[in-house]
């Protein structure tokens, strides 16, 4: 494409240059064919019949000096017949016309003729203009009779023979241009089009299988330097993604560890300072109590905050797309949040728009995660002020199914951000100011997160705002969304959800190694009136449940002489209704990954640590065991 116009330019201004030249070779050909004419044959002619009237001694005869210049005149009509010609003859004192084979008086215009001299002769020969017809002409004196003799051709034949040579000059350039680019595309595309073929084919392989390549391309040019390159860099490429895969493995080993090992304790810490919160307690022991739990929760949030930011770094968040009422969602958000809007004298208030009737379809979890984080940190920064939020669809919903843009916004009125810090403000670790760690807490990794979790949906948020006088922080989010239309049977699923509850005496068998983590469990499934036995290992949980009577197992993941991953399969192999005995995981791993594992073994669902009441029962309604066990019964 590059190569074609400049060859196409070339070839035209080299067929322009050879027309050129052409039209001058013919033009000076015809003159040249004028001028001989003119000199060897008319002025021949003449001077012939003037030499026989000086060799009779008749020339100053007028009769016979006539008589001889008609013979001259015959003899040029002759001429003019034989060459197409034309001839004229002016006298030249009298400017008055001799002869002339144009039937139309000769008037020409010399002023810009050439002149030369032929067989000692001068004469003048150019191009002009007779009766609005373009002629050629050449002209010599005739000084013995005073005759002015012109030769005339029309210009015409020889314009028609120019632009023949024209037609035939772009026929050959044309054709020129046709073969030339023919064996250029070809030459191009052995030499440089399918070798540059063969390489973006294996970067796109590079690029998908991150493997080592080998380029079919033996050209000893820059190409098969580039292609050699390429196989090279591929080796490295399949090294390094073989070291980050391993490290990536590493790192996800080592969460999952680290996760577990802090978890646990901390599962026992919170779960003993709820269960001492629940006795009777002194004023002082009742604040040391809580001042423990909420210790706690915060060393749980920062922990749930690293595994967050780690997951997403390592690409293993993935989008779980959920059906649900995203008002009634919001709506929740506030109730629960606004506990600790009221403890910090703050206002928390919330409006929708288009909102009403509409199903959402999106990852609830990661949509509450952002609004959480966003709103807590509202909160944190607004003392007896107000923090409101927002939420609406772009386009209005239909019964139908359609993609919508979600915007939420989180406004406070809180002490600001320094323009400066804002550019700053979501990266990881990052705060407005050091000084707000000390003061209000925080790892800084909150918003990171939520930013983050905002591109995983297609959207992000943007932050504008004053020192002084608070920020809005705006969530965009891709969706679907449509109207909901409620029919009998959501109704009755609604009734029946609202209406569960757990019967008394259920029978669990709880399978734990760590022994706080065990009497806390014991303690809130108890709270549940659940009838509750403690085993320490998996091989006691699977001997237990094949003794039978028990209608569902809690079981940890870790545990001595047989994990609770091995046990859930050995009961799965058990004959009959005990090896569909409902198995409920208890683990500290927050991976959804491992937790598809764990289901993969046999667990009919998971429950994370720290537990809780409400999880725990949660759990237990969600696979409608406690309906089984009435229904038994």
């Amino acid at each position: 494409m590059i190569y074609i116009p400049i060859l196409l330019i070339g070839m035209t201004v080299t067929g322009y240059w050879a027309y050129l030249t052409a039209y001058d070779s013919v033009r000076e050909r015809e003159y040249q064919l004028l001028t001989q004419t003119l000199t060897l044959n008319v002025l021949e002619i003449i001077n012939e019949r003037r030499e026989l009237l000086i060799e009779s001694g008749l020339e100053n005869v007028p009769v016979f000096r006539d008589a001889y210049q008609k013979e001259v005149f015959e003899e040029l009509k002759s001429l003019q017949q034989a060459t197409n010609r034309h001839f004229a003859i002016v006298d030249k004192s009298t400017e008055s016309i001799v002869f002339s084979t144009m039937k139309v008086p000769v008037v020409l215009n010399t002023q810009d003729a050439s002149s030369a001299m032929i067989a000692s002769r001068t004469v003048a020969f150019g191009e002009s203009n007779v009766n609005d017809q373009d002629v050629l002409f050449a002209c010599a004196e005739f000084n013995p009779w005073n005759w002015k003799v012109t030769v005339l051709q029309p210009a015409e034949p020889l314009q028609s023979s120019l632009f023949t040579i024209a037609w035939l000059t772009f026929l050959v350039t044309l054709l020129a241009v046709v073969i030339v680019s023919l064996l250029m595309g070809r030459v191009t595309q052995i030499l440089v089009v399918s070798p540059i073929e063969k390489i973006k084919s294996a970067a796109s392989r590079i690029a998908l299988d991150h493997k080592k390549v080998t380029i079919d391309l033996q050209q000893n040019d820059e190409l098969g330097a580039l292609a050699r390159d390429v196989e090279a860099m591929s080796g490295e490429i399949e090294q390094y993604v073989d070291e980050a895969q391993q490290a990536n493995r590493a790192k996800t080993d080592f969460l999952a560890v680290m996760s577990h090992e802090i978890r646990t304790p901390l599962n026992g810490i919170q779960g003993l300072a709820a269960l001492l919160l629940n006795t009777p307690l002194s004023d002082k022991q009742k604040q040391y109590a809580s001042d423990l739990k909420s210790s706690a929760s915060i060393l749980a949030t920062v922990i749930n905050d690293v595994l967050d930011l780690s997951k997403i770094e390592s690409g293993m968040s993935e989008v779980d797309v959920t059906e649900f009422d995203l008002d009634v969602m919001l709506n929740e958000l506030v109730t629960l949040l606004g506990t600790n809007a009221s403890s910090n004298n703050t206002r928390l208030v919330y409006k929708s728009k288009n909102l009403e009737s509409v199903v959402v379809i999106s990852d609830i979890t990661k949509l509450r995660q952002i609004i959480i984080n966003l709103v807590s940190n509202a909160i944190k920064f607004t003392h007896k002020g107000t923090v409101s939020i927002s939420a609406k669809l772009k386009e209005s919903s239909t019964e139908n199914v359609c993609e919508n843009r979600l915007v939420i916004a989180v406004k406070d009125s809180g002490i600001g951000i320094e323009p400066d810090r804002l550019v700053h403000i979501f990266d990881k670790f990052t705060q407005s100011d050091s000084s707000i760690t000390r003061e209000y807490g925080g790892t800084g990794l909150g918003l990171a997160i939520a930013k983050q979790l905002a591109q995983l949906l297609g959207g992000d948020i943007n932050v504008v705002s004053k020192v002084g006088e608070g920020s809005c922080f705006t969530v965009t989010a891709n969706v679907q969304s449509r109207l909901k239309v409620e029919t009998s049977n959501d109704l009755a699923s609604v009734r029946d959800a609202n209406s569960a509850k757990l019967p008394a005496g259920l029978k669990v068998l709880l399978a734990e190694d760590n022994a706080i983590n065990a009497v806390v469990a014991q303690a809130l499934l108890e709270q549940l009136d659940c009838v509750v036995e403690h085993v320490d290992n998996g091989l006691k949980a699977a001997a237990r449940v094949e003794e039978g009577g028990i209608d569902v197992v809690f079981m940890d993941v870790h545990m001595p002489v047989m994990d609770g991953i091995e046990a859930t399969k050995r009961i799965r192999k058990l004959s009959g209704t005990l090896g569909h005995t409902p198995v409920i995981g208890l683990t500290a791993e927050a991976f959804k990954e491992r937790h598809t594992v764990f289901k993969a073994a046999g667990m009919n669902d998971i429950v994370t640590k720290p537990v809780t009441v409400d999880a725990l029962q949660e759990s237990l309604l969600k696979l409608a065991i406690g309906q089984e066990v009435t229904d038994n019964k």
